[in-house]
């Protein structure tokens, strides 16, 4: 079994958008892969993609040797798989509080891993807190909370399972220099976690030299690797 997140000859399309065209790519377990692209090459399709959300027209993904189109969710976290994703808004469930939401994936796995009610609701306020959000907030719905604390919300959802594979697309657009700086703290820390393989897409260049990692660019359906005083100046922000 490979260890790590393994692409082989994949090929994608969305629309009339080739993303991927018979593309390859290991990132070992523990590492980090960033990309970084013009708008409308299918960032967001690829980064969905390597995390098993979308499947590839030809071609494989797999996950620790696992692909994520034969199997379940359920059966990726039975075999020591545990992914979490942040979507560029957040992706939080509209009618569910800031403590709902980070509590919803422990639940949903909840008879695999072993979790009893009171341990969801604890480890739930521990990544709250974690990213800096407590008092009446942790109630409160999605719609009445800032883009920011949101995004903090979704990032603690992230953390709740406490993921051995972490997937980020844009994970610090629109975010104001604070909450910027709590998401880029966990970024880096995932990043020097030998236990998480990180993967994220991203054109801010602040957030691309902190993390100080080697960069893909996506062009024309390839990934193509890059040095960090190489990066394409028209794609950054």
């Amino acid at each position: 079994m490979a260890d790590g997140l393994v692409l082989r000859n994949v090929t994608f399309r969305r629309g009339h958008v080739t993303v991927l065209a018979g593309q390859s790519l290991m990132v070992p377990r523990g590492g980090t892969l960033l990309v970084t692209g013009a708008n409308g090459v299918g960032k967001s399709s690829l980064i969905q993609l390597t995390a098993g959300l979308l499947f590839p027209d030809e071609g494989e993904v797999q996950i620790n040797g696992i692909s994520p189109a034969s199997v379940g969710p359920a059966a990726l976290v039975n075999a020591g798989i545990r992914r979490a994703f942040v979507f560029q808004q957040g992706g939080l469930v509209a009618n569910l509080s800031a403590l709902q939401n980070v509590a919803l994936p422990l639940r949903y796995h909840a008879d695999t891993l072993g979790l009893a009610e009171e341990v969801i609701e604890q480890r739930a306020r521990f990544c709250l807190g974690a990213v800096g959000i407590e008092g009446a907030q942790i109630h409160t719905l999605p719609g009445r909370l800032s883009f920011g604390i949101a995004k903090r919300v979704a990032f603690a959802r992230a953390m709740a399972i406490e993921p051995n594979y972490a997937f980020f697309d844009d994970p610090d657009a629109g975010l104001d220099r604070e909450n910027a700086q709590v998401v880029e703290d966990i970024l880096t820390s995932y990043r020097d976690d030998p236990a998480v393989t990180l993967v994220l897409v991203s054109n801010h260049r602040a957030l691309i030299e902190r993390l100080a990692v080697s960069v893909h660019e996506l062009f024309d359906g390839r990934l193509v690797r890059l040095e960090l005083g190489t990066l394409p100046p028209s794609s950054l922000v």
